[in-house]
């Protein structure tokens, strides 16, 4: 079992014409920010993340999944940061995203660490 710190999320290239109002969600649960229903984001912007989670199975991919807020419709699922971690590695890394959302210009980057 390995233990994941994310620790900075990058926006290339928002989706929405000012700023995307951005959270994360991992096994179904949001789980950053912390406080507040999402941050705004614009492009070349990046917020510092302090997550850590435990992923159990070297074998699969932990996904972390970007959303956009929505107020007056069903929120925008833009994609997955896909991370494939061994059981003897270590460091830090970046992983870009890859977008769900059909027609999206978003482009994001999620920096994390195998403590």
């Amino acid at each position: 079992m390995a233990k994941i710190r994310l620790t900075k999320l990058q926006c290339i290239v928002n989706d929405e014409i000012d700023e995307d109002e951005v959270f994360l969600k991992y096994n179904g649960d949001k789980i950053w920010p912390e406080s507040g229903l999402y941050k705004s984001i614009d492009n070349s912007e990046e917020f510092e993340i302090s997550v850590e989670l435990e992923h159990q199975d070297p074998f699969k991919p932990l996904v972390i999944e970007l959303w956009d807020f929505d107020y007056l419709s069903a929120n925008d699922f833009l994609g997955t940061f896909e991370m494939l971690i061994g059981n003897d590695t270590s460091g830090s890394f970046s992983t870009s995203m890859k977008i769900k959302e059909t027609g999206s210009t978003a482009s994001y980057i999620l920096f994390w660490e195998i403590v």
